[in-house]
């Protein structure tokens, strides 16, 4: 009973600083020293004291850069709140994102992150930059960094990669971190996902396996390396299906390169 009211009532609201660090010799002097705040898998269903509080998390750490990895709302809910909280970030290069799974379940108003209501044009409800299979080439004191967002599949991004300078570092942004693997490890790339959550609850991986989730069998959580190519899939803040962890808490994760 202890264990229950713990992981339903405590641990999804107990949300950690998670301090990361990705050291490659390939990273240019855009990120030596920013700090960059990954967050994911927000799940918001409402707008109040604990979305105010993390706010007030981000604000204090002052970052650089903030990256988002996809689903800021619940299973068919109601983007307002996603919305709003997305309305107070801000970091002093940009704030960029994906979109996950969860935020496509409302067909009707998923281009509302995107682009204002029967218009083409982007929105005014944030400044976040939306990054559906396109990239952003982003200057920081003279020099390039390559932001790029995994949407709808590798082959729209390699035609986006093609186009891009080959001489600047290459970010990757994708809900999904199965997409590493689309990668080869020569790539020099970096890449930041979510939508695993940590499993919520820390099981054994062959259980993960028995239960098909294939994304958390093979990378659950944490920093991963193959070659030059490197991910760092994040907890993520909200929780899917039950609102429960274990430990396993929610983070804000702060990367410095």
């Amino acid at each position: 009973m202890g264990l229950f009211v713990y992981g339903s009532c405590i641990e999804p609201n107990w949300i950690k600083i998670r301090q990361v660090r990705i050291d490659r010799e390939y990273v240019n002097d855009a990120l030596k020293g920013k700090k960059i705040i990954l967050l994911s898998d927000l799940h918001l269903s409402g707008f109040g004291k604990t979305e105010i509080k993390l706010l007030d998390r981000i604000d204090h750490i002052n970052p650089d850069l903030i990256f988002l990895t996809g689903d800021y709302i619940k299973w068919k809910g109601s983007n307002r709140s996603a919305l709003k909280f997305l309305s107070r970030l801000k970091a002093k290069h940009g704030v960029f994102a994906v979109m996950g799974d969860y935020d496509y379940s409302d067909s009707k108003n998923s281009c509302l992150f995107c682009h204002e209501k029967g218009s083409g044009k982007p929105t005014r409800e944030h400044n976040v930059i939306m990054l559906r299979d396109s990239l952003y080439e982003l200057d920081i004191g003279g020099k390039k960094i390559r932001i790029a967002g995994m949407d709808n599949g590798y082959d729209a991004f390699k035609e986006i990669d093609s186009s891009a300078a080959k001489d600047s570092l290459l970010v990757v942004l994708s809900h999904s971190p199965l997409n590493f693997d689309k990668f080869s490890p020569k790539d020099k790339v970096i890449m930041l996902s979510g939508d695993t959550h940590g499993g919520q609850v820390k099981l054994p991986l062959w259980l993960f396996k028995l239960l098909g989730y294939e994304k958390n069998v093979k990378y659950n959580y944490g920093l991963y390396n193959q070659g030059n190519k490197t991910m760092y899939v994040t907890r993520g803040i909200g929780t899917s299906h039950f609102k429960f962890r274990l430990f396993c808490p929610p983070e804000i994760a702060v990367i410095r390169l």
